[in-house]
């Protein structure tokens, strides 16, 4: 599974963040950004879609 921030649809909400710390931070731009390099699998792919449902914005993408 591999998970992706949409940069031009993040408005920095952070509601990602307050989901998966883990996995995600806001960066200087005030944008979400992944910590990891995407690839995801067991938990880390549960909290990454829940993230995804929790974006106001619908800017993160996850894929199989």
């Amino acid at each position: 599974m591999k998970v992706t921030v949409d940069p031009g649809k993040c408005c920095g909400f952070g509601e990602c963040v307050a989901v998966a710390p883990g996995l995600f931070q806001i960066g200087s731009d005030n944008r979400a950004h992944v910590q990891q390099n995407g690839e995801l699998s067991g938990p880390d792919a549960a909290l990454a879609t829940e993230a995804r449902f929790s974006c106001p914005v619908e800017a993160i993408e996850v894929a199989e």
